[in-house]
């Protein structure tokens, strides 16, 4: 087995961490990236550090894996590939939250005696055991978090819905925006570390990386919920939803923390009926319409001298170049093209 060196784990501190802080508790401790390839089962199950996990193999044939982890605050993350089928089991520490997404299912792929497709996500608490059967040539990535960290994220009535559910292991079906979503902030994360040093990274930019993950695991879990009465508000009731969200956004001003939470629990509606009067009155999701409100905030910041990286970060993008995929997308012309043009 070959192990890269670890590096210190970054703590959480700024506006999105200080939000969620007493929820989340105490940050992660460990490496905040490795790589690892072995060639055995008890190795591979090993890496998963905290799961009490055992392998067994069941294909015949000599054993390839590889595990790519990484800790930031409250998250830990891996990306595992092992080339045999293996009949995995174990159990997560009390009060820790796991979901598993496979990128592809090459054969007889079991989760707790139920057969698992692409379009789940496996769903696991520290309440109980798990027991997966997975296919040889099978990669799939994990995130654990505690339970708490999630919080911020969810709005009471969710966590409520939610409680009962999260205490068994399950399939859950997930959405294909929210499928692919947490795979590619998982490879976003790596880049940003692979390009430098963790304790090189600005405080805010590794907040906004954390924020991003745990609301994107929010997300997943909230799939399908919600009430029917969402669903048979007047279009009067929506407008008047989506009125009230917007003069939220302007009174907030130049911050980009906020959320699809914070506009739920401000106006009392549901996820549902903030998602539902926004697509009938504006043509687009609440998160999207946040994302613009950020985007042109940043691109005002730029005008008024900021830097690009500077002005990104104050509206809340970590990764500089996705920031300036979706700046082009919006406004036709990369964020360095907007600064020359404005100096």
């Amino acid at each position: 087995m070959s192990l890269s060196a670890p590096c210190p784990s970054p703590a959480l501190s700024s506006s999105r961490a200080e939000r969620g802080a007493a929820a989340r508790g105490p940050a992660v401790r460990g490496p905040a990236a490795q790589v690892a390839q072995t060639c055995d089962v008890d190795e591979q199950a090993a890496l998963l550090q905290g799961w009490n996990q055992r392998y067994e193999q069941l294909s015949a044939g000599s054993f390839e894996g590889r595990v790519t982890s990484l800790h930031l605050g409250p998250i830990q993350a891996w990306r595992e590939f092992s080339s045999q089928a293996l009949h995995q089991t174990g159990a997560l520490r009390a009060g820790q939250l796991a979901i598993g997404l496979p990128s592809s299912i090459p054969g007889n792929t079991m989760f707790c005696n139920r057969s698992c497709s692409e379009g789940h996500a496996i769903v696991f608490s520290g309440d109980g055991p798990f027991e997966f059967v997975s296919p040889g040539g099978l990669e799939i990535i994990d995130f654990v978090v505690d339970r708490g960290s999630l919080d911020p994220y969810l709005t009471a009535s969710e966590r409520e819905q939610l409680q009962a559910q999260l205490a068994q292991p399950h399939l859950r079906p997930v959405s294909a925006h929210e499928r692919w979503r947490l795979p590619i902030l998982l490879s976003d994360m790596q880049q940003c570390l692979a390009d430098t040093t963790p304790d090189a990274l600005p405080p805010q930019q590794l907040d906004e990386m954390a924020g991003d993950v745990l609301a994107a695991i929010a997300a997943v879990l909230r799939d399908g919920v919600g009430s029917e009465a969402d669903e048979q508000l007047s279009y009067q009731r929506r407008a008047h939803i989506v009125s009230m969200a917007r003069e939220r956004v302007v009174a907030t001003g130049a911050d980009g923390s906020l959320t699809v939470e914070d506009l739920c629990q401000a106006l009392a509606v549901s996820r549902r009926a903030l998602q539902y009067s926004f697509q009938e009155v504006l043509g687009i999701l609440p998160q999207s319409y946040l994302r613009a409100v950020r985007l042109n905030g940043a691109r005002r910041a730029i005008k008024q001298g900021s830097s690009v990286s500077d002005a990104a970060l104050a509206w809340g993008f970590w990764h500089f170049g996705r920031f300036a995929q979706e700046y082009k997308a919006l406004f036709a012309e990369l964020p360095s093209h907007t600064c020359k043009r404005y100096r």
